[in-house]
């Protein structure tokens, strides 16, 4: 076959020269050696500050929050009087009465200016307003804690998805070696063939084998760029940006410890979990809502007091006359009493009470739901200590069989299959350590979260 060149069929019409041949062939040749810019790497509390930062139902819920806060704020405006100003000008023709003498005057055009300023401030309300002021209030409160409680569960995601990176980059890392091996091993196969010491259909044997382990190489390799998409996506990455995950736990081995979570820590943790303490305030604001339904019932009593005055052509008094005279202060309390009004204060208030149980009971299910998380993670945390412990064992006596068959296999003494039973044995070991490594890794990050 002959060699291929850079000819200028491929640059233009030109045909290009020996010299501009071998400059080309050099850049092409050094380019590899030339340094590159390091990549930056992300961390595992980059993403999950990232994710946190870019969440689209955090700031759905950020959004949420200040609603809560706006209406917050207008329930504790409705305690504040209202004042009001009002300024009039008026054009009487026709019939019209002059109110400075109290006579009807026909066809006359008649002027009227007035103005006015009222204040009005509710004295009590059957304690509805101040209710729903404490209503608003605790609305705000678990709409903050819910917003909490999102954040912690994608921190959760995103680790959980970090630590599967971790996982696949590993096993690719190691599939990789073992291809390695794999191919060294065949060509020593090749030579033990030649010499006789092995039969041709090892060599046979051997490339099967080969092409198997390419493929589980290949098939890690899907499963790391699988592991980095779903990670971008739950980070919100754009889907065109450059990531590159760090490994934030390197390769040493995790010391294998039991967690215990004491009845007392558990306790502790469900007086401080965002979701508890948010089912909380529900029920507080649905017990105030229901104070502000039968506050319906009571009387209310508010105050009311204005100053007005106006002027009018009709007299013949001058402006600023007029105006002095005309004053009309005013002051006057309205007491409003609830007689009947077709059952629907009652009607509120008896919802106002199903929706205090329901608040409570949704508070129980949250408070169970929770506290069988963390016993669950809990023993989730042992069985996994003991997969990882048990997982390295095996793992220890997998390398020692597969180091016996490999030397007995260079000499002659082991025939190819039982070699790729041995490495074949070997790699679900590794994967079966690696897997209870990285899943025992992720459970004690998992009981970090229930430790305030």
């Amino acid at each position: 076959m002959k060699p291929f060149l850079l000819t200028g069929s491929l640059f233009g019409e030109t045909p290009l020269s020996h010299k501009m041949r071998k400059l080309i062939l050099s850049l092409i040749l050094i380019a590899p050696a030339l340094p590159l810019p390091a990549q930056e790497t992300w961390s595992l509390d980059r993403c999950v500050a990232y994710a946190l930062a870019h969440n689209l139902d955090i700031r759905k819920q950020d959004i949420e929050i200040a609603v809560k806060q706006a209406e917050y704020t207008r329930r504790c405006l409705d305690h504040l009087p209202s004042l009001n100003a009002r300024i009039a000008q008026e054009y009487n023709w026709g019939r019209s009465v002059d109110m400075q003498e109290l006579v009807i005057v026909r066809n006359k055009l008649t002027r009227g200016t007035g103005a006015s300023v009222q204040a009005s401030v509710s004295l009590f309300g059957g304690l509805a307003r101040h209710a729903q002021r404490n209503a608003a209030k605790k609305a705000l409160e678990a709409a903050t804690l819910d917003a909490d409680g999102l954040r912690e569960n994608l921190a959760v995601d995103v680790t959980a998805a970090y630590l599967q990176l971790m996982l696949a980059r590993q096993i690719h890392a190691y599939t990789r070696e073992r291809f390695e091996t794999i191919v060294q091993q065949k060509e020593r196969t090749a030579q033990l063939v030649d010499a006789g010491s092995q039969p041709k259909s090892a060599l046979n044997e051997m490339e099967a084998q080969m092409a198997s382990e390419k493929a589980a190489m290949v098939e890690a390799g899907c499963r790391v760029r699988t592991a980095t998409l779903d990670l971008t996506r739950l980070m919100n990455l754009p889907p065109d940006s450059s990531f590159v995950a760090g490994d934030s736990f390197g390769n040493d081995t995790i010391a294998a410890r039991i967690p215990v979570m004491t009845d007392g820590q558990v306790e502790n943790w469900l007086g401080h979990d965002p979701r508890i303490r948010s089912a909380r305030a529900r029920i507080e604001e649905s017990r105030h809502l229901q104070t502000g339904a039968w506050g319906a019932f009571l009387p209310n009593l508010s105050l009311t007091a204005g100053y007005g005055t106006y002027y009018s052509s009709a007299s013949e008094e001058p402006f600023r006359t007029q105006l002095d005279e005309n004053r009309n202060p005013s002051l006057s309390f309205q007491l409003g009493i609830p007689i009947f009004n077709a059952g629907e204060v009652l009607s509120r208030a008896r919802q106002g009470r199903l929706a205090l149980a329901q608040a409570r009971l949704a508070a129980e299910e949250t408070r169970i739901r929770i506290a069988e998380e963390i016993h669950s993670a809990t023993i989730e945390a042992e069985n996994c200590c003991q997969k990882y412990l048990s997982a390295g064992e095996t793992l220890r006596a997998m390398q020692g069989l597969l180091e016996i068959t490999e030397a007995k296999y260079n000499l002659g003494a082991a025939t190819a299959l039982d070699y790729i039973i041995a490495r074949n044995n070997h790699f679900k070991a590794v994967s079966d350590y690696l897997q209870a490594k990285w899943q025992y890794l992720f459970q004690l990050k998992q009981l970090e979260r229930y430790r305030p």
